[in-house]
């Protein structure tokens, strides 16, 4: 059909018209995806700069911790408990010796893991022979103890210093917030001394203990269920009393339940990782097992450790958790969305988490299912200590 000058005009104009709108179209659609890769550089530049800005603040407060450890090993006067002129003097009775050789695994209460032993070695000045006399007619007691790897003391000496204050009293515990989330709850705030946060005005612990064995002659006390990392200095021991101390109509706030409620993975091992705990166990050159009296001991103890969710709060950020699996398929063919590791008595134990088959909304632990995949040889409880006085020493000479 032929078209005259008069009615092939309008369908050039509309197809003109149609050609710029499309270019137009272009045009915006390459602008948004340039807006949108700025900003997804633009946020993965945050992340980097937040990321390297934790790892500056970890080493800084590693460093300040050894700086205070040093300076701690230099004074043999004991734990200072206030400004150093009207606060009190305490000396550790001795230092424990714990299966959890890291904050990073070691539980928030020592009754989530009753399988996990700790030794208090009491030092000679105590006189152990009679000081630990009768302790072993109790079944638990109470132990205090000093949280000797928080950070009150390097954010305290960080603030101080950058006040520059030459004249007039310093306030005491500058830097530590009086107002923390408790775990799990982050949500809400409530002050520091109505929760169990080791970040306290004075770095003091209590926790209620099972008294497992007592050697006076050597001076140890062979303790079950205590959450505490190796070479925590332990202030004081007192025999649990359930006549006068146990209350069963206390009253607590309700979020206590929701922090502190700790529901456990299923843990299995592969097959490998068996045979390596097996091998260190039994073969030559092999680890050894004290405190615990048996290889199922130590077993239980990793076992119900690696139930708990270990990981740090970045870490559970980072790596969610995928979901419920429906079937059973899919659990057997599910990959691990975290692997991590564990410094556990003497052993170098790495770990997986796993998604399972659970109804939509379980708990974590209900759709979560922990996998051992390898046992490795760690330090022992000596080789751990020397290892931390040496990297004191070495902090010293670099300055």
């Amino acid at each position: 059909m032929a078209f005259d000058g008069g009615t092939r005009l309008p369908w050039l104009l509309l197809a003109a018209l149609g050609a710029g709108v499309a270019v137009l179209e272009r045009r915006r659609r390459k602008a948004a995806e340039n807006e949108v890769q700025k900003q997804r550089q633009a946020a993965e530049k945050q992340t980097k700069l937040r990321e390297e800005e934790r790892r500056g603040r970890i080493r800084a407060e590693q460093q300040l911790r050894e700086q205070s450890k040093t300076v701690g090993k230099e004074s043999s006067a004991g734990a200072v408990i206030g400004d150093g002129s009207d606060g009190f003097r305490f000396h550790p009775i001795g230092t424990f010796q714990s299966v959890y050789r890291q904050r990073c695994g070691t539980p928030r209460q020592g009754s989530l893991v009753n399988s996990s032993l700790s030794v208090l070695q009491c030092v000679r000045d105590l006189n152990p022979m009679a000081a630990l006399e009768g302790l072993a007619e109790f079944s638990h007691c109470w132990v205090l103890y000093v949280f000797h790897e928080n950070t009150n003391l390097p954010k305290e000496m960080a603030t101080v210093a950058k006040r520059k204050q030459q004249q007039g009293r310093v306030p005491l515990w500058q830097g530590l917030c009086m107002k923390v989330a408790p775990p799990r709850c982050p949500e809400i705030r409530v002050g520091v001394l109505a929760c169990r946060t080791p970040h306290r005005p004075n770095p003091i612990g209590l926790s209620l203990a099972t008294v497992v064995r007592v050697d006076a002659k050597r001076g140890q006390l062979v303790l079950a269920g205590l959450d505490v990392v190796d070479g925590t200095p332990c202030l004081d021991l007192k025999p649990y009393l359930p006549s006068f101390e146990a209350l069963p109509s206390a009253r607590v706030p309700a979020w206590v339940q929701a922090s502190y409620a700790e529901p456990m993975m299923p843990v299995v091992w592969a097959e490998e990782a068996e045979e390596q705990l097996t091998a260190l166990l039994t073969g030559e050159g092999r680890i050894r097992l004290w405190p615990f009296e048996s290889k199922e001991e130590l077993r239980v103890a990793l076992q119900d450790t690696l139930a708990l969710d270990i990981r740090s709060p970045v870490q559970r950020e980072r790596h969610a958790h995928p979901g419920c699996l429906r079937t059973e398929a899919e659990e057997s063919a599910a990959e691990a969305f975290f692997r991590g590791d564990l410094w556990f008595h003497e052993l170098h134990v790495r770990y997986a988490l796993l998604p399972r088959c659970a109804p939509p909304g379980a708990a974590f632990a209900s759709q979560t299912r922990a996998r051992i995949e390898a046992v490795e040889r760690g330090k022992s409880m000596q080789e751990h200590s020397s290892r931390a006085v040496q990297a004191a020493e070495s902090g010293e000479k670099k300055k």
